[in-house]
């Protein structure tokens, strides 16, 4: 930018001592012109849209602090596993259920499907054996979950007297979930 170009007689004139004076008559004038009401009611609303910036960015303020704060808090929590259930396969159930069968006599093992097992023993006899071949499934392989979806003793049942349906799963831990970004 120039300096020389410029015009200086504006600023001249909006600067001079005249101009100063023309200033002041016109706001001695005012009251006058507009009356003191009106003045009072913009007086107001000038103070009020002053005092409610001056509120707003306090609070953005604030708000602004909390929000750092929160990131902060949430950068320090660990990321947390997810639990996964995968069905132990039908194969080493087997292999379980042959030693089963052998050591608790009178209880019968069915696998039906992955992690699907039927026990059952003809009279209620047999219930500890029953109950020590469930413990013996639940301690059958590290960890592993058995779920009881069906129980069933006594006279209500069909075909024998004692029967249980069992899902086992192995727990096995997955990947945390991801966090979502804000």
């Amino acid at each position: 930018m120039n300096l020389g170009k410029i015009d200086w007689s504006a600023f001249r004139k909006y600067t001079s001592p005249q101009a100063i004076k023309d200033l002041d008559s016109f706001l001695d004038a005012i009251p006058l012109n507009v009356g003191y009401n009106a003045l009072i009611a913009a007086g107001l609303a000038w103070v009020l849209g002053a005092g409610a910036v001056f509120f707003t960015s306090m609070e953005t303020e604030k708000v602004s602090k909390l929000h750092g704060n929160l990131m902060e808090v949430q950068a320090l929590q660990p990321p947390v596993p997810v639990l996964k259930y995968i069905p132990v396969s039908q194969k080493v159930i087997q292999v379980l259920a042959k030693k089963i069968t052998e050591t608790y006599k009178g209880v019968v093992i069915t696998v039906n499907s992955d992690g699907m097992v039927t026990l059952s023993a003809p009279d209620t006899d047999y219930f500890p054996q029953f109950l020590a071949a469930i413990s013996y499934l639940q301690r059958g392989g590290r960890n592993w979950k058995v779920k009881i979806n069906t129980l069933c003793v006594g006279r209500d049942c069909s075909g024998s007297k004692i029967s249980t349906s069992l899902r086992i799963d192995m727990v096995r831990f997955g990947d945390p979930e991801k966090k979502k970004e804000d």
